[in-house]
């Protein structure tokens, strides 16, 4: 695949919308749209003095919403393409009236190439789509392309974590970054990767995994 095709043309497969937005839901669009970032606006966002995570696919915003709780000398950047989530997130942040956290709310691919080198101190992707399928490979984000993409971006010694409990997906990662020797991985046991991070929150589709009897990784990258 094309660099230049992946950023600037990314197909995206997968939902935009679920049901119907709950009033609550359309208020939270309508009253936390100041936290939407716009193409236009995003330099302002790199002004910020502290460090800078991104979030990609957050979700519900379990992890999202309470890193920004916990963290107040951070500054959490979200992009999921999903409107219902967004508009989840922005009720919560409304409603902990949170001043360092900002939605992208569309593809990640379209905004990384308005990303300063070397901004970013951490990337959170946590349990994406795996897309199983050997068929359907060229749909995960973890690709060649999106590495190339985001190194530049992350700070030296900024870390990247992906959690996974898929089995295809786990061994994908490990592939691609360990093809990639810009990154190290950081791991000297198996409880390394077996074991949520602590500044990482619990979600709702890790707590079902581990119900189901998945067993949930946790890789973390360091820039070199």
């Amino acid at each position: 695949m094309n660099i230049h095709t992946f950023v600037d043309n990314p197909k995206f497969y997968g939902r935009r919308r679920g049901r119907k937005l709950s009033k609550s839901g359309q208020l939270a669009m309508k009253y936390g749209k100041d936290y939407l970032i716009q193409e236009g606006n995003i330099s302002n966002i790199f002004r910020y003095p502290k460090n800078i995570v991104l979030e990609i696919g957050f979700g519900d915003g379990e992890n999202f919403i309470n890193s920004a709780k916990t963290n107040p000398n951070s500054f959490y950047i979200g992009a999921d393409p999903f409107l219902n989530t967004t508009a989840k997130c922005l009720s919560k942040i409304l409603q902990y009236n949170l001043k360092n956290i900002v939605i992208w709310p569309d593809d990640v691919r379209k905004i990384l190439k308005f990303f300063p080198r070397k901004s970013i101190s951490e990337i959170k992707i946590l349990f994406p789509d795996p897309w199983p399928k050997k068929k359907h490979k060229n749909r995960r984000l973890i690709q060649n392309e999106f590495i190339k993409i985001i190194h530049p971006i992350i700070k030296k010694q900024g870390t990247i974590t992906i959690a996974t409990d898929h089995d295809i997906l786990k061994r994908w990662v490990l592939e691609k970054f360990q093809n990639y020797t810009e990154f190290e991985w950081i791991a000297e046991s198996p409880y390394d990767w077996r074991s949520r991070p602590n500044d990482c929150f619990q979600t709702k589709y890790e707590l079902k995994s581990i119900n189901q009897q998945r067993k949930p990784s946790w890789f973390i990258f360091r820039k070199k």
